[in-house]
Parts: structure tokens; sequence; C-alpha cells
């Protein structure tokens, strides 16, 4: 009995030898991780830092590639590399393989941005872009009073720089973003989110449409005069000038700019990508349709006029109908331009107008008018009905050349693991 009871003792003892010790150990442990968490957040946060710098430095200037090197920034040495397409396309060997960038292209950029004190290192990367207008399906600088009612259903991103008006229950699938809270007695539905205090976001100016002209001249088809377009399911393009006899080309062997520095008249039938540019106006004479325009479908086509573009009043009856389609996504950019269509007021009602893609302008422009019945319905009085569906590939691919935002989006940002030295 003694010496079951010695043992029992002994053991107890060794117990509480090796709890001391392990509380010994985790008191010694405590400050030292605390330490070393310190040290990491304090690294991370100068890495972080670095990298917003770089990003408002593009925000003001969407050339800037400077970067930063500095021995003293926030008490770490910090250097920030901005990569791009060119970068890229040469093998620049600074650029980190493990990046997560999947498709490079001239409005891509990498930051990398690295800090760096005598026991700690942080890397942090981030994939910006410039996004093109197309990834919008409706957009506007002044929405001009014009009402979204009852009849309408976007399935895109919204927004404008001015404020939306609603009336009934218009119904928004997508993100819904302006600075200005929106105005009506109304009961809109919002299925997306929606942001009331965004930022403005600022159309192409002159200069940068002009982009367009100088694509055409290298490698697109350029004109100076009044042109007519007439695209064919074919993959050609008939293109005639001032009224003479049109010219076959095939889009193939161009870069897809179609650009003149008068006025556009197009329709007909896509197979393959194009943008139709005028630095006057363009016209719909007729519908506008992709050959294949389901959602594995490469065809796109993108309309940029620095005027109107207006859809002629009998556009409708260049297919028999009372209906019009229009594939593509158009901008209508200078102050004061819209998509309307020519005589909406006449009090001649037409049938629906069918939009696959988007529309950018900077007034909104009107394509119809309505009136409420006595259930509070609205009544077409005058023009189309509209039927408008956000194209969802234009998301991920756009016309060719088609204008670029100003500001960058963010497509990721990564923090890798805090290096101890």
């Amino acid at each position: 009995m003694g010496r079951g009871l010695l043992i029992l003792v002994s053991g107890l003892v060794i117990i509480v030898g090796l709890v001391q010790q392990s509380i010994s150990n985790r008191i010694i442990a405590i400050p030292e991780r605390t330490v070393d968490y310190h040290q990491e957040t304090d690294v991370q946060n100068v890495a972080n830092s670095v990298l917003e710098y770089g990003m408002e430095e593009l925000n003001n200037n969407q050339q800037w590639t400077a970067g930063l090197s500095e021995s003293d920034f926030m008490g770490a040495e910090a250097t920030l590399q901005v990569f791009n397409f060119q970068d890229f396309v040469n093998n620049n060997p600074n650029i980190p393989a493990d990046h997560d960038i999947q498709n490079w292209d001239q409005w891509t950029l990498l930051l990398v941005s690295t800090a760096e004190t005598n026991s700690t290192r942080a890397v942090v990367e981030a994939h910006i872009t410039q996004d093109s207008f197309s990834r919008y399906a409706f957009f506007s600088n002044d929405e001009n009073g014009v009402n979204f009612t009852s009849t309408d259903v976007i399935n895109g991103p919204v927004h404008t720089n001015g404020t939306l008006n609603f009336s009934g229950t218009p119904t928004f699938n997508g993100p819904v973003s302006s600075p200005n809270m929106w105005n009506g007695n109304a009961n809109p539905q919002f299925n997306g989110p929606t942001n009331f205090s965004a930022q403005e976001i600022p159309l192409p100016t002159n200069n940068q449409a002009n982009q367009l002209r100088t694509q055409a001249q290298n490698g697109g088809l350029s004109f100076n005069t009044n042109i007519n377009v007439v695209f064919n399911n074919d993959g050609t393009v008939n293109i005639s000038r001032n009224g003479n006899p049109p010219t076959t080309f095939n889009l193939n062997n161009t870069n897809g700019v179609i650009s003149s520095s008068d006025t556009v008249t197009v329709q007909g039938t896509v197979n393959g990508q194009a943008t139709v540019h005028s630095s006057s106006q363009v016209r719909i004479s007729g519908d506008i349709r992709y050959q294949n325009p389901g959602q594995n479908s490469s065809d796109v086509l993108g309309i940029v006029s620095q005027g109107n573009i207006n859809v002629n009043q009998n556009a409708h009856r260049a297919s028999g109908t009372q209906d019009l389609t229009i594939h593509a996504s158009m901008m209508a950019i200078g102050q004061g331009n819209s998509f309307q269509l020519a005589r909406f007021n006449d009090g001649v009602t037409r049938g629906t107008l069918n939009l696959l893609g988007g529309i950018q302008q900077d007034t909104r422009g009107p394509v119809g008018q309505f009136t409420y019945n006595w259930r509070g319905r609205p009544v077409l009085t005058s023009g189309f009905a509209k039927n408008y569906t956000f194209d969802t590939r234009l998301g991920q691919m756009n016309p060719p050349f088609y204008p670029r935002q100003s500001t960058f989006s963010v497509q990721y940002i990564k923090e890798k693991p805090v290096e101890f030295l």
C-alpha cells in the first residue's frame, strides 16, 4: 500500500512538473509570437500602402509605369514594380512566375509591391485593367428626365452619372450604380447590388474616340465620305461611298475597325468581329443581326459615334415587320449625343425594338412614348416598345478597339505569406 502511494505521489509530482514547464514555455512563446505577429502585420501594411499609392498614381495618369523605390517607406525598404503587356511579350524575368493573370492584353497591368525590414519581407500583387465600356448594358451621363417603366427589364450592369428616374416597377437583374439616389414614385425591383454614392465614370473624350480613326487607318477600313455599310452573313461587308456601287471587303483581312469622318449608315448580318465608327453620326437603316447569336458565338459588333446614333424611323420596314432587331454594343459620345429613334414622337406606333448588347450614351435618348391606362400600365403611343437584353459575352469579350474606361478596376489582389529573414 505504501509503495503504491509512493508511486502515485511520484507520478503527480512529475505531471505537475510537466504542466509547470509547459506553462513556462507558453509564457515565453506568447510574447515571441506576439512580436512575430506585429512584425508580420507591420510589413504587410507597408506593402499594401505602397500598392495603394501605385493605384492612385495610375488613376491620375493611366500611362504611369515609374513604380517606386524607397529605402525608408514607413520604416521599411519598399519597391513597386509595374508590368505591362510589353513586359509580358518580352518575357521580363522580374514578372513573378506564380501570377494569376490568365489573359494579358494592352490594358492589363500587374503591380508587385514589396516591403522589407531587417527581419521580414512582404509581397502583394494586383492585377488591374481598364474595362471596356461594352461591359455596360446601360450607361449615361445624363438621364434627360426619361423614366425606366414597368416594361423595362435590364439584365446587365447599369450606371449613370446623373439621376435614374423610375415609374412603376422596372426590374434590374444586374448591378446598378450612380452618384445620386434614384427619383420617382415607383417600386423598382433591384435583384443585384446597388450603389447610389458611386463615383462618376467619364465617357471617352473625342480624342480617345479618334483612336478608332487611327486603328482604321492602320489595318482597318478608313473613309472620309458618307458610307453605307451592309454586313453579309459570309463574313464580308459591302461599303458604298456617296451612293456609288459598293465594294466588298473581307472582315478577316482587317483589324475589324470601319471608320468614316462623315455619316455612317449600317445594317446587315455580322459574321465576325467589327467596330463601326463615325466622327459625325451613325444611322441604323435596318436589322443588325449576328450570324450566330448564341453564347458560344464569336460574332460581335461595336458602334461608336461622336454624334447621335439615330434609328431611321422606317428601319423596321427593311425586314417587312413592325419590329427592329439590333445585335451590338453602341456608344454615342460628345455632349448631348444619344441613341434614339428619329421621329420618336410622330404618333406612329411600331413594334418592339429587340436589342442584344448594350447602350452607352452621353444623354439618354428616346425610342418611344408611353401613356398610362386606367390600370396604371404603360401603353405605347409612338415609336418602339423595348426588349433590351444584355449580351453577357461582353463581360469577357469586346468589339475590336472598343473605348475603354479611364480608370482601372481590380481583378485580384494577392497577399503572399510574409517571409522571416
